[in-house]
């Protein structure tokens, strides 16, 4: 017997992003820098829409738990920062996440 395939997974396709703007009133503030830009191009990927402005929640955009955890694992990859889920949690809007990584903190210790 075989895996459940996910859709789009046999085509090598993904389902369109969302638009932010059908998700958050919010005016949108772009992201200033390589780094910043990292950070929120990663976000906006987890969260399966198509850019994250820096005032922009976690929770604006339906965030799990799930999402947190591979929010951390991307976002090590992309920066080399590591931080905890409970971090995505807390430091929910973007420019706070970003100072976060920014700090160069590894975020959480329980």
């Amino acid at each position: 017997m075989s895996a459940p395939v996910r859709p789009g997974a046999a085509s090598g396709t993904r389902p369109p992003r969302q638009r932010r703007e059908e998700m958050c009133e919010a005016d949108y503030r772009e992201p200033d820098g390589g780094f910043a830009a990292t950070v929120a191009a990663v976000v906006a990927d987890v969260l399966g829409i198509d850019r994250v402005g820096l005032d922009d929640s976690f929770y604006d955009f339906g965030g799990t738990s799930l999402q947190a955890i591979s929010l951390c694992v991307r976002l090590e990859k992309a920066t080399g920062r590591a931080i905890e889920p409970v971090d995505v949690l807390e430091y929910d809007v973007l420019a706070d996440l970003i100072t976060l990584l920014s700090d160069g903190s590894e975020g959480s210790r329980g």
